[in-house]
Order: C-alpha cells, then sequence, then structure tokens
C-alpha cells in the first residue's frame, strides 16, 4: 500500500470531518479505508478503483448488504476526492444508488442537460419531502430521465404525453410488487408535476401516471385517427385561459373551491387533446364528452366544459341557463329558412324583446319551418294558406290559450315576411285564432294578508326573515314587478333624496321612485344586518342567496318569500296568484285613495293609462258615483224580450 493512499484517506476523514459528517459516516469510511488499505498491504499493490472494486466485490458474501452499499460509497467519494481534491456533496454522491459508478445507473448515464433538470427537481424537493420520500423519488425520476433519452428526447422541449404514456406501461410490466409499481408512479408524476410548474410540458402530462390503472382511461381517450391538422403540446395555451375561468367563479363563493371540485375535468379534457394532437375548439368538446365514460357526474362534466367553451367565446364567467350539449334545432333548418328565422330574430332584438320572449319566438319558427320542410318545400313562395293551416293543426298545446299563444307568434313571423315579400301579405290570416281576449277582475290581498305582511316585518330578525320582509314590502308599497325586486342594486338607491331609480325589466323603460319611510327602513335593516358578503355574480344586488355561491336572485324568490309571510299567519296565495297581487294591491290602494290615474300609470312604470283600467273594479266606491243610466243600456221590456 502506497504512502499516497493514507494521506489521501486521511484527507478525506479530515474532509468529512470538516463539512460536519455524522459519525456513523466518518466512522464507516474510517474502517472502510483501513480493510482496503490491509488488502493493499498484503498484495503490495497501490491503490486503483478497479482494484478496489474487485476487492469489495470479493467481500460481499461476508458482509451484510449495508455494509457492502456505504463502503461502496466511500470508495467512490474517496475516487472523486482524488479527481477534484474535495469532498463534492452532489446528489449522486451523497445518495447510495449514485454510488456504484460502474453500473447503469441512470443517474451516472444520463445526458448533461438532463443532469441539471435533476439536480434542480432534487433540491427542490429536498426543502418538502422528507428523506425515506426522496429516496424513493430517486430511482423513478432518474429512470424516467433515462428512458427519455433512449427514446430520443434530447429536451423536454420535444416531449409528448405519448412518452409519460409509454413509461407507465413499462411500470405495469416490472417484475416487482404493486406498492414498489406504485412508488415508481409517483416518483415520475411528481417530476412531471414538477416540470409542468416551470413551463417545461403541459400540466395534464404528471396526472397521466397518479395511478397505474390509469392506462386504461387513457385508452378510452386515444382515437382511432388524428385530425387532419394535429397540434403539438395543445393544452399548453388552454392551461392560462383555465387558470382564469376558475379564478372568476371562485369569486362566486361556491361552496367547494373549483380547482377542487373542475378541476379533475380539465386534466381529462386536456389529456384528451394532447393524446390526439387535437386544438382547441368547441367541437373538440364535444368529442371529448363522446369518448368519455357516460358515469353518474357526466352531465356536470357537459355544464363545465360547455361553460368554459362559453368563457373561451365571450371572455365572461356568466352562468347561462342553457348549456345545451347538442346543436341547437335552428342549426337543422335549411340554409334558407335558419337566415329568414335568424333575421326576424335580429329584429326582435332590436326591438328590446328580452331573451325569454326571444327564445319562445325562436321555438315557433323553428317549429313551423321543420314542418315546412318536412313537406318538401326549400323556399318561401311554396308556403300556401292550406300547409299553414296544416301546420296550426299540428299544435301540441291542449288548451285554446296555449294554441292561441304559439299562433300569435307564427302569425307576426308571416307578417314580417309579408314585409319582406317573401309572402303574400293576408297569408298569416291562415292562422286562426282559438277563443277570443277575455278580461278578468283581478285578485288583490285581503286585509288580513296586508296585516300579516306588516306584522312579519316588525318581528323579522333572521337574515332570511329580513330579506323577505324586505321584497314584499317593495312589491306592497311601492308596485314593483318581482323581476325588478331580484334587479334592484344598492347603487339604484339615493337614500339622502329617498327615491331609487332604474330601469323596468319588462318595458326597459327608466323610472323613479319616492321611497316611503317603511320600505326603506326594512331594506337598509336588511342591507346592513341580514346581508351576507356576496360572491361574483351577487356583486352589487341588494338580494342574493344566503349561500354559496351568495349569487343573485330569480323572479321564483319573490313569491316564496310572500307565501312564507302568508303562511307565517295561517294564511296562504288565491289560487292562480303569483307576487304580482302586491303590484295590484298597491295600485288598488291608490286607486280607493283617489288618487289620479296619470299618477298611478306613473308609478307603476306604464307607458299609458289604460292599463291601470284593470284596477278599476275594485274601486267600488268610486264606481257607484257613475253609474250606466238604463237609456244607455236601452229599454227594460227590450233588455227581457
Amino acid at each position: 500500500m502506497s504512502n499516497n493512499y493514507k494521506t489521501k484517506s486521511a484527507e478525506v476523514i479530515s474532509s468529512l470531518e470538516q463539512e460536519s459528517y455524522s459519525e456513523k459516516t466518518i466512522d464507516e469510511h474510517r474502517r472502510c479505508f483501513a480493510a482496503l488499505g490491509e488488502h493493499l498491504s498484503l498484495k503490495h499493490e497501490a491503490f486503483s478503483m478497479e482494484i478496489a472494486l474487485e476487492w469489495l466485490k470479493s467481500r460481499k458474501s461476508s458482509w451484510s448488504y449495508d455494509t457492502y452499499k456505504r463502503y461502496r460509497r466511500a470508495l467512490y467519494r474517496f475516487e472523486k476526492y482524488l479527481k477534484h481534491g474535495e469532498i463534492e456533496r452532489d446528489l449522486h454522491c451523497s445518495n447510495n444508488h449514485f454510488a456504484y459508478r460502474d453500473t447503469g445507473v441512470s443517474y451516472i448515464n444520463l445526458p448533461e442537460n438532463y443532469k441539471m433538470l435533476y439536480c434542480e427537481f432534487y433540491t427542490a424537493i429536498s426543502n418538502t419531502h422528507a428523506k425515506q420520500t426522496i429516496d424513493h423519488y430517486v430511482v423513478g425520476s432518474t429512470d424516467f430521465l433515462l428512458f427519455l433519452a433512449e427514446k430520443g428526447c434530447a429536451s423536454l422541449a420535444e416531449m409528448t404525453i405519448e412518452l409519460p404514456a409509454e413509461y407507465l406501461r413499462r411500470i405495469r410490466g416490472k417484475n416487482c410488487s404493486d406498492d414498489k409499481k406504485s412508488k415508481y408512479a409517483e416518483s415520475v408524476g411528481t417530476l412531471l408535476s414538477y416540470l409542468s410548474v416551470g413551463n417545461h410540458i403541459p400540466r395534464c402530462y404528471s396526472h397521466v401516471l397518479s395511478k397505474l390503472d390509469s392506462e386504461q382511461y387513457i385508452a378510452t381517450l386515444r382515437m382511432s385517427e388524428k385530425p387532419l391538422n394535429p397540434e403539438f403540446q395543445p393544452s399548453k395555451a388552454l392551461e392560462a385561459q383555465a387558470d382564469v375561468f376558475l379564478s372568476d367563479i371562485s369569486k362566486r363563493r361556491y361552496s367547494i373551491p373549483p380547482e377542487q371540485a373542475h378541476g379533475s375535468v380539465f386534466r381529462s379534457f386536456f389529456i384528451f387533446l394532447e393524446l390526439n394532437q387535437m386544438p382547441y375548439s368547441r367541437e373538440a368538446t364535444h368529442i371529448w364528452l363522446e369518448h368519455i365514460p357516460k358515469t353518474a357526474n357526466w352531465e356536470q362534466k357537459r355544464m363545465i366544459i360547455t361553460w368554459f367553451a362559453n368563457f373561451m367565446e365571450t371572455g365572461h364567467t356568466e352562468k347561462r341557463l342553457n348549456f345545451a350539449f347538442k346543436p341547437p334545432l335552428i342549426e337543422t333548418l335549411p340554409k334558407w329558412s335558419r337566415k329568414i328565422v335568424e333575421d326576424y330574430l335580429t329584429l326582435r332584438k332590436k326591438e328590446g324583446c328580452e331573451a325569454s320572449t326571444i327564445a319562445m319566438a325562436r321555438s315557433s319558427c323553428v317549429r313551423f319551418f321543420r314542418f315546412i320542410d318536412s313537406q318538401g318545400i326549400n323556399n318561401p313562395t311554396g308556403i300556401t294558406p292550406i300547409i299553414v293551416k296544416e301546420f296550426h293543426n299540428t299544435d301540441p298545446h291542449t288548451t285554446p290559450q296555449g294554441r292561441n299563444a304559439y299562433g300569435a307568434r307564427v302569425r307576426r313571423l308571416l307578417k314580417y315576411m309579408a314585409e319582406e315579400n317573401l309572402v303574400p301579405p293576408n297569408l298569416y290570416l291562415a292562422i286562426s285564432a282559438q277563443c277570443a281576449p277575455k278580461r278578468e277582475i283581478v285578485t288583490i290581498m285581503s286585509e288580513d294578508m296586508i296585516a300579516a305582511v306588516y306584522n312579519y316585518r316588525k318581528n323579522a330578525a333572521t337574515s332570511q326573515e329580513l330579506r323577505n320582509a324586505a321584497m314584499v314590502m317593495l312589491g306592497l308599497r311601492m308596485g314593483l314587478r318581482s323581476s325588478d325586486v331580484v334587479n334592484l342594486k344598492i347603487d339604484n338607491f339615493d337614500w339622502k333624496s329617498r327615491k331609487v331609480s332604474f330601469v323596468q325589466v319588462k318595458t326597459k323603460k327608466f323610472i323613479e321612485l319616492s321611497i316611503p319611510t317603511d320600505v326603506g327602513n326594512t331594506v337598509y335593516k336588511y342591507i346592513t344586518q341580514g346581508r351576507p358578503q356576496s360572491g361574483l355574480s351577487g356583486a352589487g344586488f341588494i338580494f342574493i342567496r344566503h349561500n354559496s355561491p351568495y349569487s343573485n336572485l330569480n323572479r321564483r324568490n319573490c313569491i316564496n318569500a310572500l307565501a312564507r309571510i302568508l303562511s307565517a299567519s295561517g294564511l296562504k296565495l288565491p289560487p292562480g296568484a303569483g307576487f304580482h297581487i302586491t303590484r295590484r294591491t298597491f295600485a288598488t290602494r291608490l286607486l280607493n285613495a283617489r288618487t289620479k290615474v296619470d299618477s298611478i300609470a306613473d308609478a307603476l312604470g306604464h307607458a299609458s293609462r289604460q292599463s291601470v283600467d284593470d284596477y278599476l273594479l275594485h274601486d267600488e266606491e268610486g264606481m257607484m258615483l257613475c253609474p250606466l243610466s238604463f237609456e244607455i243600456g236601452g229599454a227594460l221590456d227590450e233588455i227581457y224580450v
């Protein structure tokens, strides 16, 4: 044994002590160097790594495995010291798995760029994971990086999702326990997740190895044919939009965080795009929905991905009521009739029609033209009165009122087509009315009902009760429609001047009203004592839901509030009555107080005084002042002949 070996081995021990290695590690190195020194002395040989490894191999059977691997690590560190003159605390030196420089250890065979990448990953997980966990990650992550290099993937910029999927198949084929396979998959998944945070690869790659049984699910997402224009890493460009989408809907204060509730939807959809190299489009969402299993939560997935598609087109996350998966029926029409319907609906929108009115008009028009198409007619000139009558006879409504309402919409369409010189001007007359218009005496609240509202308001204490009282008082004391009540915003109220101003939902007419003191106090009390913090969709609205996602209300909440107030006193609404009964009661009470008709029309936001006539029937005292003479109605003997 040379003196140089003794000197250098002593220097290594000294360096370990200076670097504050543990006593156990230092003692292991000291015993290893001493045992090898004795061997070199007996053989009269100088130190070389080849001789050291042969000695180690010859003694392997007489040592425990732990002793063998620790001695080998000590020899590897000694060789590094001879080359560099210092103890290197690099990863491959400090970890047992990398002490075998003459074997096929993954790290040793990695290209330099992947070695650097692994070192960054190892440093990152060292700050967040226990040593035992890190040891598991070491083997799997380096083995995966070596797998990439062997597959010709020189850098992460060339990586596709097929490589993690293929590596998953390799793991499943390993001759080891399922527990060890799971640890391999977990370690590679953690590495891929780290790489995605650095924007090296799409995020969904890491989820390919989230479970050993992911291979079967991946197979369901892979299409038999690639698209005509495949795209490399198509999901990467969508990740930022998905983040914005989830962030926006999180502001709606849902009870479950959106990432937790909907994250799996995006992961599955993005994996689908990557596997098939399919560029994003709304059609791509439809194809994905056809490929995923029809499980119990399929409808929710459809709703989420359609919501996201709407966001991609509009840039906002307002939740639409209809997340239709199937194409709208209007798209099934021939081009000539579809254009007529679209132009007609555009005109109705310009006239200020509500979305619900447009939807009913669309339904009627589409049903009409689908019938026309079934008759083999391919242009407007083929629409005759006989065809129109045949269509009207197919109306599915069972009541005359329903048939009238449907017929009126088609009649309006035919008038529009006549104005456009597409059909004769009198063709609309082919749709007959099923019953004559009728007028009924409006229903108003009884004095007991009114007293019940005031009593409920007086005793309201909970946030729900305060909201109920405020909404009903706005209808009863100010005549507001339910559509206007639920759309009131805090900015609509001018508390100093005691006025509220807004644009009516139904008429689109601007209205400014004085706020009665009792109404103002009730609304203010709800805002300050009962209203919770709103979510995104409830921001600015006075009345909001009292549970997640704290959004604005719909008209149904008004009638529910009125029903609860009456039921608290053992009362209930008359059959067929809704929240509008409060508006009718308000108008009737104004008439009974001898308020001028024009003033009542203004308070109700009506365009003309004729609309107030319905309320005159309840002003019995006023009507008795202006009876008709018998001469106007005819002589008695003429009446009863």
